[in-house]
């Protein structure tokens, strides 16, 4: 009996099938390995994964809120620089009463058409100067504080974000500087404080929660004192601040990681980007149990794939995976270490290159300003050697007011993360020279820590253009004159023009555009001068064919224009003056935003300054019953923000002497 079992065993046991049993559990074992190596991997898969997308998301947000700010920023300056608010800094000065009150009027209509909600005027030592919406909100110590900041910095300041009239504002602090005053180096005389408005730009950031992958989850919170809030919504959509339990002091890039919430209610994964401007973090949260639940998933799937017996095919796919993959790496080695020499030489010719170019460039520290490098163009333009150039900065090879300039491109630069091109008035001798000076960012050893800065000569460019206007300008002359002496447009044009000028600088619209909108206004008669006189004088209603003449003074007029070049869209605003939102206008029918802002501004300057002069059939209108009649086809016919700010004109001190001017009553 006992020779028998041992005669089962030795069959059992025979070197083939100890083999196949070692084969057996080497595969198992190789299995399980390989099972728990790609759980591994995959744990790391989907934590760059998440990293990598939630980087996505701050960023992008990040850059869209920064460039919101930098938005309200720019609209704050323009409207400190323009005419219009330093006329009512002027009049709010006076011992006149009535022009007290009047800029005053001036000084809120503007602050308002500006798509600020409330705007304070401060002077240097914390007093109120001016107001557009009554008393102080919030600690007055508060406003000092930050009145002294903004003073000493010279720069904007954004306050955190607190509830006004039911809706999440945040008050932008300006330095107004004097009129004439060329850069921030001059001591500001008043420091300016606008009320922007938060709540739609917060709302649509936090709705972008709705898309988020992983149901992650996106906070806005900013430091309050010691104390930390975060933007939520409240029921139905409107907006609030509520407290959260952790502590971001003193804390500005967060790192991706797993951490408790900002409630200290559950673990997550986050990160964060810091808006340094107004002290804002935005951060994404994803639940440690969303990732871990992927986890799960895929540790099922790939056990119950093993367990059907494809241990062993996966086991050897992952021996053949490590071994390509190593070889690969070891291929890309080598490759790379060919290419270094290479690129040694690359170097060496681009360095050569940017030396022969005639432009002067330079490369400088974004953070320090310190020259880094400087072409052989801008060593013989700023007199410096280029072994002497090591170590400076802009401060040392300008006038302070031209390095004051420089630094505010480079600040832009900064800011926004794209290229900034602006013009430098340099004095060579007894010469001024015109630059054109573009920075444009550039990596190095960190994203954007340095400024590429290259300087073009365009005085000549800017000289020639000077006499093209002016012999422009002179043509244009005459063609007014011709149009000012018949007397049906006599005044007409005149009031068209001050009236779209006066338009477009309270719609805060560049210098280019106010100059477009003037030209064509002084030229956008001349073509009612091939008009019979008999139809342009009649009495009473035009017939159906008299009207289709008059109709066409829009194409004598374009026609007229043709020789004659223009740098700005003068004749195209001319061509669509007459067209309406709606499109019954002449002589394409456009519609909607088909027309242009400043097409829309010509022609209802155009209704307006016909309404208030007289016609041989009827009588002139008033300036408010002429505004009446446009509000009334306002976004039918005309802009609405168009006629809201000729409103506001006519009310102003400006617009009342332009009518008084023209014999129109108000």
């Amino acid at each position: 009996m006992l020779k028998r079992i041992l005669e089962v065993i030795k069959n059992i046991f025979t070197l083939k099938n100890c083999a196949l049993i070692l084969l057996v559990l080497a595969v198992s074992g190789g299995t399980f390995y390989g099972l728990t190596k790609l759980w591994k991997e995959k744990k790391v898969e989907l934590d760059a994964k998440l990293e990598k997308y939630q980087s996505v998301i701050v960023e992008n947000e990040t850059e869209l809120l920064t460039s919101q700010l930098v938005k309200y920023i720019i609209q704050g300056r323009e409207l400190a620089k323009s005419r219009i608010f330093r006329s009512s800094i002027d009049g709010l000065s006076s011992s006149n009463k009535e022009k007290v009150r009047n800029a005053q009027e001036d000084f809120k209509n503007f602050i308002k058409v500006s798509g600020f909600s409330s705007g304070f005027l401060f002077n240097l030592d914390g007093r109120l100067f001016a107001t557009t919406s009554g008393p102080l909100e919030g600690n007055e110590s508060e406003y000092e504080e930050s009145i002294k900041k903004v003073i000493e910095s010279r720069g904007p300041l954004f306050s955190p974000l607190h509830i006004h009239n039911g809706y999440l504002v945040s008050d932008l602090f300006l330095p107004v500087f004097p009129a004439k005053a060329l850069s921030s180096s001059v001591a500001p005389v008043k420091v300016m404080v606008l009320t922007v408005p938060m709540s739609e730009t917060l709302r649509a950031f936090l709705a972008s929660e709705q898309s988020l992958e992983y149901d992650s989850k996106i906070h806005l919170v900013q430091q309050v004192g010691s104390g930390f809030e975060e933007t939520v919504f409240s029921y139905p959509d409107s907006l609030k601040l509520q407290s959260v339990a952790a502590s971001l002091d003193g804390v500005t890039d967060i790192k991706f990681g797993s951490r408790t919430d900002l409630y200290k209610t559950k673990q997550v994964y986050s990160s964060a980007g810091y808006i340094s401007a107004i002290r804002w973090w935005i951060m994404v949260e994803t639940d440690v149990a969303t990732i871990n639940g992927q986890l799960a998933e895929y540790k099922n799937i790939t056990s119950l794939i093993a367990a059907l017996g494809l241990g062993t095919i996966v086991f050897f796919i992952l021996t053949i995976s490590f071994i390509t993959s190593s070889r690969k790496y070891y291929l890309k080695s080598q490759k790379l270490e060919e290419k270094l020499v290479p690129s040694r030489k690359y170097k060496k010719i681009l360095l050569k290159v940017c030396d022969a170019l005639p432009f002067p460039m330079s490369l400088k520290d974004s953070e320090t300003g310190v020259f880094l490098y400087i072409n052989k163009a801008f060593a013989e333009f700023s007199g410096l050697k280029v072994t002497e150039a090591e170590g400076l900065t802009d401060n040392q090879v300008f006038d302070s007011a031209d390095a004051e300039s420089l630094a505010h491109g480079d600040q832009m630069v900064i800011m926004s993360g794209n290229s900034y091109s602006h013009e430098l008035v340099l004095s060579k001798g007894v010469r001024q020279i015109t630059m054109q000076v573009l920075g444009i960012p550039c990596s190095l050893n960190a994203e954007n820590d340095a400024i590429l800065t290259v300087y073009r000569d365009i005085s000549i460019e800017k000289e020639t253009t000077t006499k093209s206007i002016e012999m422009r300008q002179q043509i244009i002359n005459a063609l007014v004159r011709a149009v000012e002496s018949v007397p049906f447009l006599d005044g007409h044009t005149s009031l068209m023009r001050l009236l779209a000028v006066e338009i477009a600088e309270t719609l805060l619209l560049s210098d280019a555009d106010c100059a477009t909108v003037e030209a064509a206004a002084i030229l956008s008669q001349v073509g009612k001068t091939f008009i019979p006189k008999e139809i342009m004088e009649k009495e009473g209603k035009l017939t159906p064919e008299e009207l289709l003449e008059t109709q066409k003074y829009v194409e004598h007029t374009c026609r007229i224009l043709e020789g004659i070049t223009f740098d700005l869209p003068i004749t195209q605003t001319i061509w669509q003056m007459q067209e309406t939102l709606d499109g019954t206008g002449y002589p394409n029918k456009l519609q909607g935003r088909e027309i242009s802002l400043l097409a829309r501004i010509l022609g209802a300057t155009n209704t307006f300054s016909a309404l208030v002069q007289h016609r041989a059939y009827r009588k002139a209108k008033t300036a408010q019953e002429a505004v009446a009649i446009l509000q009334s086809m306002a976004d039918k016919k005309f802009d609405s923000s168009v006629i809201d700010a000729l409103d506001a004109v006519i009310h102003s001190q400006n617009g009342k002497s332009i009518l008084r001017a023209s014999s129109v009553e108000l």
